[in-house]
């Protein structure tokens, strides 16, 4: 019978990245330090801004699993709206003939 995994998140707010670690109990903060690190020195560079790394980890303690994957925007860009108070260059005068 396969248990089911408990999802121990981590939100980075200084790097702006997530952390969920599925484990089949609660993680210390040691041991989810650990498989973090572990992780990170595996890849060679840390998470880009707003990317979330799941990791899945064993009774024992190993990492069978890793994705990376960026975390989806909350708020879609705005439109780009042209300036309404700057001046249109075709309709500017340079000079008065004269």
């Amino acid at each position: 019978m396969r248990t089911k995994n408990i999802e121990n998140t981590i939100v980075d707010e200084a790097n702006h990245c997530t952390y969920v670690i599925l484990a089949e109990r609660v993680l210390t903060d040691g041991e989810i330090y650990r498989a973090i690190r572990q992780e990170i020195l595996r890849r060679g560079s840390r998470l880009a801004e707003g990317e979330t790394l799941t990791l899945t980890i064993t009774s024992s303690g190993k990492s069978i699993a890793s994705v990376s994957e960026p975390q989806s925007q909350k708020e879609a860009p705005s439109p780009v709206v042209p300036d309404s108070n700057k001046e249109d260059p075709s309709t500017s005068q340079i000079g008065s003939l004269g």
